[in-house]
């Protein structure tokens, strides 16, 4: 009688390795199942809300009112809901795609000309373009990331020396096909790369015998926009004054705000005491990493600051620094503001 096979054996690993492909393809259909109905979903979803909206006569005001009403009741968030009725209204005769995901058609949401959202269609399937390459693809120049949801136990971070490429058509007739997007309304020309240039990549900067050099990154969009910041004073606890480090040698000095969160007013004790506080939290602090995000009523772009006293890593004080904002709301010298 021949002995049983055991993980030794070359037939049982192949056994094995068999077995755990077929798991894999089948959890790959499942998936491609759900997000197909997932979209199918939504597209129903946003039918019914704007047939409920096209026949009724409501007040200015009262639509808002609505989604909010809607939001609590689904327990699903507002802005999906305004999505899903979107994404009705600009595929009103609807059969999913192909190899695109619910976040494929709610980036193009942001192109309002039909013929140009076909084109972007047929460009996703032929390009086999994923979302996050999308949504980098289709921010505009000039443009920085959505704020996210203020968590105090979940600050978002971001990765130094991260960009994005511009093309230089987007932004003026240049004879350079493309520009690095340094934020800050700042870019540079490309330099030149052995790596592919295409908007579709995130890239990172290297320095070699003198010069700069792009190279592809795994990096995300949400990784962007994040720069090495030197405190150079504070106007009052939320409100710092910093020199930024944007890459390629580039400088700049920037009046920002402390995102999700608001200080006392500097003209009160507690104002001065809150900026006191931060001025001791970040006194030994050489190097800040700042995220930012879009620009308040003011022209202030908003950020989270993270911080790690006489550290001189700046990619450990991106990945491990404090989060100043948070300990300022712990510390009890700012609070979370209300959108």
């Amino acid at each position: 009688m021949p002995n049983p096979p055991t993980a030794t054996t070359a037939d049982y690993r192949k056994l094995l390795a068999d077995i755990r492909k077929e798991m894999a393809h089948g959890l790959k259909k499942v998936e491609e199942l759900l997000e197909r109905q997932k979209v199918l979903s939504y597209w129903a979803i946003g039918r019914k809300i704007s047939v409920y909206l096209n026949t009724r006569q409501m007040p200015p005001g009262a639509v808002g009112t609505f989604y909010d009403d809607l939001s609590r009741d689904l327990e699903m968030h507002g802005r999906t809901l305004q999505q899903c009725e979107q994404f009705f209204r600009y595929f009103p005769k609807f059969k999913p795609d192909q190899g695109l995901k619910w976040s494929h058609y709610r980036f193009l949401l942001s192109v309002p000309d039909a013929a140009k959202r076909r084109a972007w269609i047929e460009r996703i399937k032929k390009e086999k373009i994923n979302t996050d390459q999308l949504r980098l693809m289709l921010m505009p120049a000039g443009a920085n990331d959505d704020l996210p949801e203020f968590d105090l136990k979940k600050p978002v971070r971001g990765k130094l020396y991260t960009y994005r490429l511009l093309r230089a058509s987007d932004i003026e007739n240049f004879d350079t096909p493309w520009f690095v997007d340094l934020g800050f309304a700042g870019c540079v020309e490309a330099p030149a790369s052995k790596a592919v240039l295409d908007n579709k990549y995130i890239y990172t900067s290297e320095k070699t015998d003198g010069a700069y050099r792009l190279k592809v990154t795994n990096a995300k969009v949400g990784d962007l926009f994040t720069f090495r910041g030197k405190l150079r004073r504070l106007v009052d606890a939320d409100t710092p004054i910093l020199l930024i480090d944007q890459g390629f040698g580039k400088w700049i000095v920037q009046r920002l705000r402390l995102n999700g969160i608001d200080a006392p007013e500097i003209g009160t004790l507690a104002g001065q005491r809150a900026k006191k506080w931060v001025e001791n939290e970040l006194k030994d602090a050489e190097n800040l990493v700042v995220k930012t995000y879009k620009t308040d009523q003011w022209d202030r772009y908003l950020v989270d600051v993270f911080y790690l006293p006489k550290e001189k890593d700046l990619h450990r004080i991106a990945a491990e620094g404090l989060w100043l904002n948070g300990r300022m709301v712990k510390a009890g010298v700012a609070k979370v503001w209300k959108r």
